[in-house]
C-alpha cells in the first residue's frame, strides 16, 4: 500500500454543493486515482468524521457536517473543497492513516487541526506529516481591526501574523503561518507548506476573495484528495 494525494484547482471543475462530480472523476482518472471520494458537509467548525470501518462509509447524498475526515481504510479517497481556506492533508505512511481537513480562520481557531490529529492518534498514528495546499497568502488577505483584536484576545502572540494593510485600520493576515502554529501545537513536526496563493494564481486556482472583489456571483472550488492505494 502507498499513500497518494493531489491538490486540484481549475483543472477540475466541481460545484460547491458537490452535486456535479463529473469533472472531478475525469481529473482523477487522468492521474490514475481511484474515483470514489468521501467528502463532508463543511461548516467552518472543528468536527471530525472518522471512517475506520466499511460500514461507516457514507453516501454522497447525506454528507456528515464536519470539516475534516480521518480514515485507515484502503481503496477510497477522502477530500475537502476550498476556495482560499487551507486544505491540509495528513498522513502516517507507516501506519497507513490519513486525514483531510478544511481550515479557514474560524476552523483553525476553533481547533479543527488539533481535533484531526487527535483522531488520527486514536487510530494508532505516531509519525504524522502535514501538507498545506494552495490557499490565500498574507499579501492577498486584508482584514479589519476587529479581526485583529479577536486574534489578539486569543493570544497576544498572534500579533506576529499581522502586518499593516494598505489603509488605516486594515491589516494583512498570515493564515498559513497561523495554520502552521496550530499544527505545531498539535505536535506535528513534519510540515510541508506549498506556499501557493489562490488569490494571485488566477489561471490555476479558484479564489472566493478574488471573485468577491470582482462582484462575481460565485467562484469554483479547489479540491484536495488523499488515499491509501
Amino acid at each position: 500500500m502507498s499513500i497518494k494525494y493531489n491538490f486540484f484547482g481549475k483543472d477540475c471543475i466541481i460545484d460547491r454543493s458537490l452535486a456535479n462530480r463529473a469533472g472531478l472523476t475525469l481529473a482523477l482518472i487522468e492521474k490514475n486515482f481511484l474515483t470514489k471520494v468521501l467528502f463532508v458537509n463543511q461548516i467552518h467548525g472543528s468536527e471530525v468524521v472518522v471512517v475506520d470501518a466499511v460500514e461507516k462509509i457514507h453516501g454522497d447524498q447525506d454528507l456528515p457536517k464536519a470539516d475534516a475526515i480521518v480514515t485507515n481504510l484502503p481503496n477510497i479517497l477522502i477530500g475537502v473543497i476550498t476556495a482560499d481556506c487551507a486544505p491540509i492533508l495528513f498522513c502516517d505512511e507507516e501506519e497507513n492513516i490519513i486525514a483531510a481537513a478544511h481550515a479557514g480562520w474560524r476552523g483553525a481557531k476553533m481547533g479543527v487541526i488539533a481535533a484531526t490529529v487527535a483522531e488520527m492518534k486514536k487510530l494508532g498514528a505516531k509519525n504524522i506529516k502535514a501538507i498545506i495546499g494552495p490557499m490565500i497568502q498574507q499579501r492577498s488577505y486584508q482584514v479589519s481591526q476587529e479581526f485583529l483584536d479577536d486574534f489578539l484576545a486569543e493570544d497576544e502572540g498572534n500579533k506576529k501574523f499581522f502586518v499593516n494593510g494598505v489603509s488605516v485600520d486594515k491589516y494583512q493576515f498570515d493564515l498559513p503561518g497561523y495554520v502552521v502554529k496550530k499544527l505545531c501545537e498539535a505536535g506535528i513536526e513534519k510540515i510541508e507548506n506549498l506556499g501557493v496563493d489562490t488569490y494571485e494564481n488566477e489561471e490555476e486556482f479558484f479564489s472566493f476573495r478574488r471573485s468577491a472583489h470582482r462582484f462575481e456571483k460565485d467562484c469554483g472550488r479547489n479540491v484536495s484528495v488523499i488515499g491509501i492505494c
